[in-house]
Order: structure tokens, then C-alpha cells, then sequence
């Protein structure tokens, strides 16, 4: 930033449309001449931060005023960065309030460096405010005035769910894990009479199992009981269906032996 003459409004609106924790920054550039210029016809300030009566009366009445850039080298390039936060880390550094305005100015002139009254403050317009945005309650009326978008009654905006991208939803997961469990359907059940795939608790597997382990470890055991027993009972009806025969037959043999 540099003091300008036909600077006539004399204020900088900062920290405007910011998001929280950033900042403005503003540099104060101190005038710098080339080598060989007459240090006579070299500019020289001192820059205060004032009150606002100080501001306006452009005098010094503060005994300690706040110095804010000592410009003494026309031949070197100076400038102090102003950083516009509440806080400062530096002892002693400047805070910049929200909803507060902050004022500088210059009465130096071209014989005195130290003068505290008058100056080019009033010769030259060397005064600026800085107006610190934004107070609480202003942000609040901000967004409180902010339109709000309408929404289409008839045609609702599709919303973004978890997983999807650019606003549609991504490919589903399988919902078919095993042959007697319900689908997890999110979100409205379908109208009745919609056309679908019907699910039944009963449905038979679309597909061969390749071996008797594919199936759960619970079924493959019951499975293997059962053909375990089926065998055993098997083995017992062939037994006794020997046993019987053999009963028979001497009989049988017995009866011929008698009648002999």
C-alpha cells in the first residue's frame, strides 16, 4: 500500500469474505529514490496508529504513540507487513479487533520528520482506516440475508449417497448371500405391483456346488451323521434279515431228520 494524494475516501475494507483464521495482509512501503538524488527533494515519515480523534484533528496528543513504520532511508527499500488477526505471537504487536476501525496517519513534513501536528497529513491526505471485518453480529445478518436455494417440488434433486460419485449411486453389493436370507434393501420399499426380482425364503442355489465342503461346516457334519447312521442302519436290517434265513433253513433241516 502507498499514501497516495488523490487518496480521498482513505479507507481499506480487510479480512472481507474470509474464512475463518485467514487474514489480510497489507504492506506499508516506505518512498525509495534512486542513488544520486538530492536528499532535500527525499521523502521521509514517520507512520502512527492513532485514535479517531487524532485521526481527524491529524495531530499527536498521545506523549507514547504507537509507531507503526520509521521511513528515514530514501535510498533503501523498506516496508512493514501488517497482518490484520486478533492475535499476535510477538509481544507488544498489533491486534485487530473484528467490527473495529483501526487508523494511521503522518505528520511528518519535508523539514521534520518528528512533527506531530498538521503535516502531510493534512498536505497530502497521509491518513488511511482500516476497517476490520466483520463483527458477530454482522455475520450473522450475512447469512441470514444469504438466498437459499429453492427446490423443485416436482422434481427433487438427487442427493449423493455414501460411496457413490458425481451424485449417482455406486454399483450395489451383493445382497444375495445365501439362499434363505432377505435381501438389505436401503431406503423405500418398491410400490405394489412394481416389477422385481421376487425373493423366496426357499430358493434353490443358481448354481452347482463343485464339492460336498462348499457347503457350511454345520451342514457338511449333520450330512456326514446322517449318511453314518444310514449305513449303520443298513448294515443292521442285512443282519437280521440273515439271522432269519439261517433260522429257517435248520429249521428246516430239523423237520426233514425227524421224519426220517
Amino acid at each position: 500500500f502507498r499514501f497516495r494524494i488523490d487518496n480521498t475516501d482513505h479507507i481499506i475494507d480487510v479480512n472481507k469474505g474470509n474464512q475463518p483464521f485467514e487474514y489480510d495482509q497489507v504492506n506499508i512501503v516506505c518512498p525509495v529514490y534512486a542513488p544520486g538524488t538530492h536528499e532535500s527533494d527525499a521523502e521521509k515519515y514517520i507512520i502512527y496508529n492513532v485514535s479517531k480523534e487524532e485521526y481527524d484533528m491529524c495531530r499527536i496528543t498521545n506523549p507514547n504513540p504507537r509507531i507503526i513504520a520509521y521511513c528515514d532511508k530514501p535510498y533503501k527499500l523498506m516496508y512493514v507487513t501488517i497482518t490484520f488477526r486478533s492475535f499476535t505471537p510477538q509481544p507488544g504487536g498489533l491486534e485487530f479487533q473484528p467490527g473495529q476501525d483501526y487508523y494511521f496517519i503522518s505528520t511528518s513534513s519535508k523539514d521534520d520528520i518528528h512533527r506531530r501536528i498538521g503535516g502531510r497529513c493534512s498536505t497530502n491526505n497521509m491518513k488511511v482506516v482500516f476497517k476490520v471485518c466483520c463483527r458477530p453480529e454482522d455475520q450473522q445478518n450475512n447469512q441470514n440475508l444469504a438466498p437459499r436455494p429453492t427446490q423443485n417440488a416436482g422434481n427433487p434433486q438427487r442427493l449423493p449417497v455414501p460411496g457413490s460419485t458425481h451424485g449417482y449411486p455406486a454399483r450395489p453389493p451383493s445382497v444375495y448371500a445365501s439362499s434363505t436370507q432377505q435381501p438389505s434393501l436401503a431406503g423405500k420399499q418398491p410400490p405394489f405391483g412394481a416389477t422385481g426380482p421376487s425373493v423366496h425364503n426357499n430358493n434353490k442355489p443358481s448354481h452347482k456346488k463343485s464339492s460336498e465342503y462348499d457347503k457350511h461346516p454345520n451342514e457338511v457334519v449333520k450330512n456326514e451323521e446322517l449318511t453314518y447312521n444310514g449305513a449303520g442302519a443298513t448294515v443292521a436290517g442285512i443282519s437280521a434279515k440273515a439271522l432269519v434265513v439261517l433260522v429257517l433253513v435248520a429249521i428246516g433241516a430239523y423237520e426233514q431228520i425227524i421224519h426220517r
